[in-house]
């Protein structure tokens, strides 16, 4: 019986290194090994960095948070809620207990074709779309915040790997409480092009 071309040829690559197991001095053959390419150490940095904001300006408090929530490392993120999660520092503690992820990734397509390649976001934070008009009148206490948000794919090399082509709107209501700012309830909404 004639085996396919096919079926031969990977037979004969199963077989060839298995024909060096019988090494002398009764070494052991190495086992192959898989290489790990850590995220990069400045997405850590980043976000410490983020997490680290004056939060006596509800400005800068706004800024970080909307950059931390659209920071992903597909590696170790289960989902994109994973990034708001990060960001509990920065809220409320009633908005932090409720910021939980969810058991399904809505985004699991991009993260299955990512995750190989240990890619990260790379946000760009602009001015925000109005939503429904108002964006409400800031006092001496809550501040409302409007942002959109663009991002990038990078490799775990920090290589450009695509770009996303959505863009969210990130709206926001900080609170001030003994000096400090908080995101006290955020809504995300992504635009069409």
């Amino acid at each position: 019986m004639r085996l396919p071309k096919t079926l031969a040829v990977i037979v004969l690559a199963v077989a060839l290194p298995l024909a060096g197991c019988g090494q002398s001095g009764g070494q052991p053959a190495p086992s192959p090994t898989v290489t790990v390419t850590p995220k990069p150490a400045a997405m850590d940095v980043t976000v410490k960095q983020l997490l680290e904001v004056d939060r006596r300006n509800p400005d800068k408090v706004a800024a970080a948070f909307a950059e931390l929530i659209t920071r992903w490392d597909v590696a170790n993120d289960k989902t994109e809620t994973a990034a708001a999660v990060r960001a509990h520092p920065l809220m409320i503690p009633e908005l932090a207990k409720r910021t939980v992820e969810p058991q399904r990734n809505a985004s699991q397509a991009l993260w299955l074709e990512l995750a190989p390649l240990g890619a990260f976001s790379e946000p760009t934070i602009g001015p925000g779309v109005p939503i429904d008009g108002e964006e409400g009148t800031d006092t001496e206490d809550v501040a409302y915040r409007n942002f959109t948000a663009t991002w990038t794919w990078r490799d775990a090399d920090g290589k450009h790997l695509k770009a996303d082509n959505r863009k969210r709107n990130i709206f926001l209501v900080l609170t001030r409480s003994n000096g400090a700012w908080s995101v006290a309830d955020y809504v995300t909404e992504d635009l069409t092009a």
